[in-house]
């Protein structure tokens, strides 16, 4: 009998601080589910970009908070101390608004 699992992870766990950091999967597999567990006691931010075709280092722009009349493209907001799972590209470039802020781990699900 298989074990049916809601999320699998394919990669190791990254911590995401307020540098611009790639999420990579262990296997030749491109996950674009990823679980990100936000381990601040605060809301944080979550801004990300897709990878360059070239495989060259790609640099997230603002993690800052849209305001009225003003979007926030391809930003995240998570409550303090919560875990959700996104689709996003694989290979994806990820940045904190907060250091050490989220842990975000590769994988296939929900």
């Amino acid at each position: 009998m298989s074990t049916v699992n809601a999320f699998t992870p394919r990669g190791s766990t990254v911590l995401v601080t307020t540098s611009s950091v790639q999420v990579l999967t262990d296997d030749n597999v491109n996950a674009v589910s990823y679980r990100v567990r936000n381990i601040l006691n605060t809301p944080a931010y979550l801004a990300w970009s897709a990878a360059d075709p070239t495989g060259a280092a790609v640099t997230v722009g603002s993690t800052t908070a849209p305001s009225a009349g003003s979007p926030a493209y391809n930003v995240i907001g998570m409550f303090a101390e919560s875990v959700e799972v996104f689709t996003l590209p694989p290979k994806v470039w990820l940045k904190a608004s907060a250091a050490n802020a989220f842990e975000v781990t590769p994988g296939e699900g929900l």
